[in-house]
C-alpha cells in the first residue's frame, strides 16, 4: 500500500484518501493521456482521449489532430459510462442486450450511456478512482489503447509503492521536495547510457506524482 496504512483513518495517507472517494491526482491524468496518445500515434490513428473522476466529471481531455469530430463526445461518454457504472463499456454492452439485466439502460442519463468498447474504469488499490474513454479508431483499436493505459497504471502503482519506501516519513519534510521533481527525473534519465522508452519514463513520472501527491 502507498505511503500509509489502511488502519489509519486520517486522510493524510494516500490509501485513506482513495478510500474516502478521492479521484486520480490531477497531475497524473495528463500522463495517462500522453501514454494513450503515444500508442494511438504509433498506430497511425488520431484519437480523442477523455479521463473523468470517480463520479464521471471530466478531468482531462485531449483530441489529437485529425481525430473524427464524432469522437469528441463519444470518448467523454465512454469514460462517463465506465465511471458511474464501475465497468468497461463493452461489458455493459453485453449486459444491455434484449433479455439481459441492464437492457434499456442506454435510454437513461440523457443518452450519455455507451454500450460498445473503449471505456474502462481506472483503479488504484482495487477501488475505482476514475475512468478513461478512447474514441477515433475501431472498437478494437480504442480498447487496445485504453487497455494499455490500464496496464501502465498498474505499473505506476507498483513503482509508487517502491518510491514511498524511500520518501521521508515526516510529511513536513516531503513538502520540501521540489515541485518539478518529475521533470528533474526526466532530465536525469535522459543522461542514462541505457535507452529508455517513453512509456517507461511516463510510468516513473506518474509513480512520483502518485507517491508525492497522495502521500502528503
Amino acid at each position: 500500500m502507498l505511503c500509509g496504512s489502511r488502519r489509519v483513518r486520517h486522510p493524510t495517507s494516500i490509501t485513506d484518501r482513495w478510500e474516502l472517494g478521492m479521484h486520480i491526482p490531477h497531475s497524473l491524468a495528463p500522463i495517462l493521456a500522453s501514454i494513450a496518445e503515444q500508442s494511438a500515434a504509433e498506430m497511425g490513428i488520431p484519437m480523442t482521449i477523455a479521463i473523468v473522476d470517480e463520479r464521471g466529471s471530466l478531468q482531462f481531455y485531449l483530441r489529437m489532430d485529425g481525430a473524427l469530430p464524432a469522437s469528441m463526445e463519444i470518448a467523454v461518454s465512454k469514460a462517463y459510462t465506465s465511471a458511474i457504472l464501475r465497468m468497461p463499456t463493452h461489458t455493459l454492452g453485453q449486459l444491455a442486450v434484449p433479455g439481459e439485466k441492464l437492457h434499456g439502460i442506454q435510454n437513461t442519463h440523457q443518452g450519455k450511456i455507451i454500450l460498445f468498447g473503449g471505456g474502462f474504469p481506472l483503479q488504484l488499490h482495487g477501488e475505482v478512482v476514475g475512468a478513461i474513454g478512447i474514441s477515433g479508431g475501431s472498437v478494437e483499436q480504442d480498447m487496445r489503447v485504453a487497455q494499455l493505459v490500464l496496464d501502465r497504471l498498474t505499473e505506476i502503482e507498483h513503482w509508487a509503492e517502491r518510491i514511498c519506501l524511500l520518501l521521508p516519513g515526516d510529511a513536513s519534510r516531503r513538502l520540501k521536495w521540489p515541485v518539478n521533481l518529475e521533470n528533474e527525473l526526466w532530465e536525469a534519465l535522459q543522461l542514462s547510457v541505457r535507452p529508455l522508452s517513453f512509456e517507461f519514463v511516463s510510468v516513473l513520472k506518474g509513480a512520483l506524482i502518485l507517491a508525492l501527491e497522495g502521500g502528503l
